[in-house]
Order: C-alpha cells, then structure tokens, then sequence
C-alpha cells in the first residue's frame, strides 16, 4: 500500500475526476465508488485480475487530506485473516464485494486503514508488479494536484534510513496512531508560536521503491536576542546585552519516529537516524531557511518493544545543553522506567546557590585578587570566564527544565506505556506479522 498526506484541503469530487482520468485507460471504475465532502473511495478492476483501491479522507481540524492506494490480485482477499486458503468466491460483483468488506467508516483515524480487508501473500515479482501501480498513480495525482493547486509543502525529500518495517505499515499505524494523535494535538495547544505540521510525512524522492515516512513533523518558529547575559562587571553582578545585535529568528524542528520492528530499536539504527536529521537540517538551512539564524533538530523515538540498554547509556554520556552538535532526544516509553531523554539539567537551585554548589569562585576571592589587577591579571580572567560558564550553564540547565516539564505532559510521560497499550499492542503485532 502507498500512503501520502498533504496538509491541505482539496476538493473531493475534484480529486475523484482527476485519479479517473488517471487510470481508467487500466482500470474501469467501479459503480459502487463514491465520493462524498469527507470521504472518497475509488474501485477500479481490469482484465487480469487485478484490482486498485484508492482512499481519501479529510480532516477538517487538522486542514489535512489523506490519500492511500492498494493494488492487488483479486485472488489475494481473505474471508478471514486466519487462512491464506480461504479467499473470496462471491456470486456478487467485485467492486461491491471490496465495497463491502471496505466501506468508509468516516473516521478520522481510519484515513489509511482498509478495515476489514485481509490480503494474502504473494511471490515478490508480484508483489512488486503491484508496487509499480501503486507507485504510477501517486506519481500522476500527486502532479496533478501540484498542477491544478500549485501546492508545495516546503520539505526537502531525503534519503531517510525509514525502510525497515516488519509486517504492514497500516498494522502499525492502527498501533500508534492514537498515541500520536494525541501528541499532536497536545503540543499544539501548549505551543502558541507559529508551528506548521507534517503527519506521515514521505521523504522517498518520487520514484523510489520504498516510502520513508516519518510519523509527525512539527516545525516552530522561535524568536532569539542572543546571549542574555554579559562578561560579569566589578559588582559581580548579570547585566542585560543591550549592545548585542539581536539574533534572527530560530526554527526549532520535532521529528518523531515510530519504530516499525517487533524488536529493540538499537542504538545503531539511533545513531544513524540522528547523523540524518542533523545533515538534513543543516542542508535545509543552507538551501531553503537562510533567513533563520539557526535550525536546532530534536527527535522522539516511539518503541513499542523498547530500546536497547546501550540507548540509555549514550542518552546519559550525550547531554544537550553542553555541546552544540548535540541533539536533544526523547524516547517514548522510558527506558527502564526512568530514562527519557538526554537534556542537561541540574536540581532547581537558586543561582548563587548553584554557582557556590559548582566552584569555588566566590566575590570575596574575586575582590581579593582585583586589588592588584595587573599581577593577578590571568587568575581574574580565569575566575570571569568561570563564572560566565556557570551562569550559562545555569541558564541552560534552567531553559531545558522547562522545556522538559512542557515534553512531560505532552507526551503524557508518566501514562504513555498504558495509553500505547503495550503488552496488548505487542501481542497484535505479532499475530498480525505471523
């Protein structure tokens, strides 16, 4: 199945006449198709045996149009999903047979899924005969609509290690979607900047075999005055930069990936995915977003059957705050209940008190040395420099606590495992995958 998600609104009855034209030279429509404000279900069937099933659904809150297609031979639909012998022999017409066991719920989480549809395996020369239909109709409607409606996202396509997926991808979509919807529907209500989102983004280039999707992208505009604070003055005390010449704005951009393997995701397949996002982020601001002074990546993992224990070790040793090249990451649901992300915070201290708890820089020593300046020249350097890196790390450590606080609720961090259903999700993957 092909899966694509254009965050605008379309026309349904429009789009019906445009992937018409676009196959009824291989396919007839069947007359059980249909289209409505919401919902379009199109049931083309030829000659050889060969059906193409196309979907599309919008969500109307969201300002978002979902489009899947499935090409299949006919002799692949199951009665049940519990036999690979026992396929349809029904008197009735096809189209009004898939019509039946596909219908349109009009849900919105049922954008990608056939419900009810169970397909059998076949020989991969097949399978891949129906891949290049599938691939062929995308290709063509998706120019028409850039075409017709002049749409462009703004993304960049790229090379995205997002290939590996055990089983169907609607089987895993069916096991975390919710989860992600309700993440992005809570960090839009929390984030009041200007966000633009992505959902089940593609990043294959158009005539590739595989999709690479990722499972939520959400762009924020941030706003930045620079560095806050100033060299310390004989007082010893922070001053306001007002001479600083303010930074341009920040894009801060989210990529959240949903591990598709009924295993660990490992921290190989971590490390490279952050090597990725960090080359595509830095491409995107050297071709696309000059005008930001600074693109900063961050990166949810979901894992369904965990991580491995070396992920919660390279989270503790990589801390984001202290090295600019570093990512921030969250990993969804904790590793060994407790480890969930790689932000360097320290306990809640007030700021003398963290700075005494770290050196022992202090104004008395400061006053001491200043007394004869130009012999105690380099200590007194050395105490400034000190000094403005506590500060700064205490400035940091403080920015990042709140920005964890606000991650907490909006990945629900301490009900996630129960609202991912895990032990439950585990078991239908497997027996889906089976």
């Amino acid at each position: 199945m092909r899966v694509h998600t254009i965050e605008k609104i379309f026309r349904l009855d429009d789009v019906f006449s445009l992937i018409k034209n676009i196959i009824n030279k291989s396919f007839e429509i069947d007359k059980n198709s249909y289209t409505d404000d919401l919902n379009l279900l199109i049931i083309g069937t030829n000659r050889n045996d060969q059906s193409v099933i196309i979907r599309s659904s919008i969500n109307k809150s969201k300002n978002r149009t979902s489009f899947s297609i499935l090409a299949l031979y006919n002799n692949q639909i199951l009665k049940d999903h519990n036999s690979s012998k026992n396929t349809i022999k029904s008197k009735q017409p096809l189209g009004k047979t898939l019509h039946n066991l596909i219908k349109n719920r009009k849900e919105h989480e049922n954008n990608y899924v056939f419900a009810n549809l169970k397909i059998k395996r076949i020989d991969k020369y097949f399978q891949n005969q129906l891949i290049e239909i599938e691939k062929d109709i995308l290709i063509k409607l998706l120019d028409s609509l850039h075409e017709r409606y002049n749409y462009n996202d703004g993304l960049r396509k790229y090379h995205f290690s997002l290939v590996d997926i055990d089983g169907s991808w609607e089987s895993w979509h069916d096991i975390y979607h919710h989860y992600i919807d309700l993440l992005e529907n809570k960090f839009i209500t929390v984030k009041n900047n200007s966000l633009k989102v992505f959902r089940n983004y593609d990043f294959a280039l158009q005539n590739a075999y595989s999709q690479r999707i990722a499972d939520l992208i959400i762009s924020e505009e941030e706003k930045s005055s620079g560095t806050p604070f100033k060299r310390i003055n004989n007082n010893f005390q922070k001053q306001n930069l007002d001479e600083v010449k303010k930074e341009a704005g920040n894009l801060k951009i989210t990529f959240i990936f949903a591990h598709k393997r009924k295993s660990q995701l490992r921290l190989i397949q971590m490390l490279k995915l952050l090597e990725e996002v960090k080359n595509f982020t830095h491409l995107m601001h050297k071709k696309d977003f000059k005008r930001y002074n600074h693109i900063y990546p961050q990166i949810v993992f979901i894992s369904l059957f965990g991580f491995e224990q070396s992920v919660g070790n390279y989270l503790r040793n990589n801390l984001y705050g202290e090295l600019s090249e570093t990512i921030s990451i969250l990993t969804i649901p904790p590793i060994e209940h407790k480890i969930w992300h790689n932000y360097f915070v320290y306990n809640s201290l007030e700021e003398n008190d963290y700075i005494n708890s770290q050196s022992d820089v202090n104004l008395a020593k400061y006053n001491i040395l200043r007394r004869n300046g130009r012999a105690n020249k380099n200590a007194i350097i050395k105490i400034e420099s000190e000094y403005h890196d506590l500060v700064e790390s205490k400035r940091v450590s403080d920015q990042n606590s709140q920005q964890l606080n606000e991650w907490g609720d909006i990945l629900s961090i301490d009900n996630c495992s129960k609202l991912l259903d895990v032990t439950n999700s585990r078991e239908k993957i497997q027996r889906a995958i089976i």
